[in-house]
């Protein structure tokens, strides 16, 4: 006699339509495509995405406590890593003994995460089939699945939100709250709109009168937890005193590191709002890793809107809830905190980050469930937030298939196979040759490594050394640590293009640094008469061009390391040469 799991087992794949394993075998066979365009990189431990330079270094503390001890960026850089992504990364990086696979292993969680509750929430609005698609569509979302590379902390948006919307929309309350408090921990921004649409759920089922004394109780809940949950955002977001205040929006006006023109993070002036919908808002649908043709491109906006107006529409007409309320309550709280955050710009996190990913899901859900319910027999449709249990067949919901097929071919138009690039791994391990490895290797643990902050973005990273200052970490958004950073990024350039070894040496034992990394490619003739950096760094590099092109101590190195010459070139290769600025002190001493 079978045991009971057994026969529960067999009686659910006797009872599942073909219609259903169909769909199963559509989104395993496009899951295993989506594996297929991002590998080798995934997985491999030489690939990062460029972000990882500067938010999984600190993780190698893991497996050495003292390394960058002390040290001022990597305690910023820490500040940026919610308390509970660190120690889940933390944990990862133990059992791993390697950062870089750590970020791997990470993202997984979060891709299974985002698509596990996408899943659930669509199932139990409206039956697996039309989940299958919903989370198959998201994984076409390459804008969105992208967000999740290298396992870094703004990759536990997507199951933030798909967690909220699940619990939401399934009336598991007490599950919300959890993800709020849990978001708090984990990606605030998100926890934000997820907790901004609760709200407005509640309150909209405690204004109507048939639903007030299910929602009440709920929504004190809700006023009561609040405060817990904004104080645990409070001291997630706080920032140590040397880190100073961040920048405001009026402020951001007049640095040149927010400008368009030569800023590197060139926020300012904003795009207008329609631009910046247009561009981030409507990515499920069509993106810059695919062409379409322009009258797709051109009109994509309106056509999905005019799709989403027309589910409302239908809804209100028919009485009947095609797309949730939650989900809708989703949208307005996504718009909202969007518009808001352009005045509070940085305080509420970059405005176009609140519509990339929460768009996509609010579409993603809205069409999947509202489309499949549009066309649903009557019996079938759930009534608010009632579980779909009908059995899904074609024969009886040819209907809501042809719905769904077609809102496919849409996304089809605008964006093709969502296979393209290669997810945003764009960094790997060997990009500016085997310097990093030669570094980690070969250099005293409590190393500090200058050169030109570009160039020496991957030391911490693959080096395992602390970066005197890099491009990737100086960041401008807090005073008092971009105070530091600037006044480290001169010296730097200096360094990097000094023309007397005296000037070097005096910098490097006032600044405590140990090597000196030269950018090969720099030192051409043309790369001279065109050196440029970011803003207001101008200056030096203006310097920098109106110099005789040989009069730069780079070209007293010689070709090969440790010459009698010159013992302080320590390693050379095609594209590096570095020397070590204390060695360098002694033999001159002598």
């Amino acid at each position: 006699m079978l045991p009971a799991w057994a026969v529960h087992f067999k009686k659910t794949l006797s009872e599942t339509s073909l219609l259903t394993w169909f769909a199963w075998a559509g989104f395993l066979a496009y899951a295993y495509a989506f594996v297929a365009s991002v590998s080798p990189e995934w997985f491999h431990p030489d690939w990062v995405t460029d972000d990882s330079l500067q938010q999984v270094f600190p993780f190698h503390r893991v497996l050495h406590p003292e390394l960058f001890e002390g040290d001022f960026i990597t305690r910023m850089m820490v500040c940026y890593l919610a308390p509970l992504h660190y120690w889940i990364s933390w944990g990862i990086t133990w059992l791993t003994q390697d950062p870089v696979m750590m970020g791997h292993w990470v993202m997984l969680l979060q891709v299974l995460g985002a698509v596990g509750f996408l899943f659930l929430a669509v199932r139990h609005a409206a039956g697996t089939v039309p989940a299958l698609f919903a989370v198959t569509w998201l994984l076409h979302t390459r804008h969105v699945m992208q967000r999740m590379t290298g396992g870094l902390p703004r990759g536990w948006s997507p199951t933030v939100l798909a967690a909220f919307l699940y619990f939401v929309i399934s009336g598991n309350h007490w599950g919300v709250i959890a993800t709020l408090v849990v978001g708090c921990l984990i990606h605030t921004p998100s926890t934000l709109i997820a907790a901004l649409a609760y709200g407005l759920y509640l309150v909209w089922n405690v204004a109507m009168p048939a639903t007030r004394k299910e929602f009440l109780p709920h929504l004190k809940r809700l006023l009561v937890v609040s405060p817990l949950c904004a104080l645990l955002a409070l001291s997630v977001v706080r920032m140590p005193e040397e880190v100073g205040s961040m920048a405001t929006l009026e402020q951001a006006t007049h640095m040149p590191e927010f400008q368009r023109k030569g800023g590197r993070f060139p926020f300012l002036p904003m795009n207008p709002i329609e631009r910046e919908v247009r561009s981030f808002g409507f990515q499920s649908f069509v993106g810059r890793f695919y062409q379409p043709w322009r009258v797709v491109e051109r009109n994509m906006a309106e056509v999905v809107l005019g799709l989403t107006a027309l589910l409302l529409l239908l809804g209100v007409w028919r009485g009947r809830a095609f797309v949730p309320k939650s989900v809708w309550c989703f949208f307005i709280a996504t718009m909202a905190v969007y518009f808001a955050s352009r005045p509070l710009a940085f305080r509420l996190y970059v405005p176009d980050r609140h519509l990339q990913i929460p768009l996509a899901f609010f579409f993603i859900t809205a069409f999947t469930i509202g489309f499949w319910r549009l066309f649903a027999v009557r019996e079938d449709l759930p009534i608010g937030s009632a579980q779909w249990k009908a059995p899904i067949r074609l024969k009886r919901h040819w209907k809501s298939v042809m719905a769904l097929c077609l809102v496919g071919a849409l996304v089809y138009t605008g964006s093709g196979n969502g296979l393209y690039g290669k997810m945003n791994f764009n960094w790997w391990r060997t990009k500016r040759g085997e310097v990093w490895t030669w570094m980690k290797g070969n250099t005293p643990l409590k190393s500090v490594v200058a050169g030109h902050p570009t160039w020496i973005d991957p030391v911490m990273l693959y080096g395992a050394r602390q970066g005197y200052v890099t491009t990737e970490t100086a960041h401008p958004f807090y005073d008092g640590y971009y105070a530091e950073m600037k006044r480290r990024t001169f010296i730097a350039l200096e360094m990097h293009y000094a023309a007397s070894w005296d000037k070097v040496l005096e910098s490097s034992q006032a600044e405590h640094i140990d090597y000196l990394v030269f950018e090969r490619s720099k030192f051409r003739p043309q790369a001279l008469s065109r050196a440029k950096y970011f803003e207001p760094f101008g200056p030096v590099m203006a310097e920098v061009r109106s110099r005789d092109p040989n009069d730069f101590i780079y070209f007293s190195l010689p070709e090969t390391p440790r010459t009698e010459a010159f013992p302080a070139l320590v390693y050379v290769d095609g594209l590096s040469k570095v020397v070590d600025l204390n060695l360098l002190r002694l033999n001159r001493a002598e």
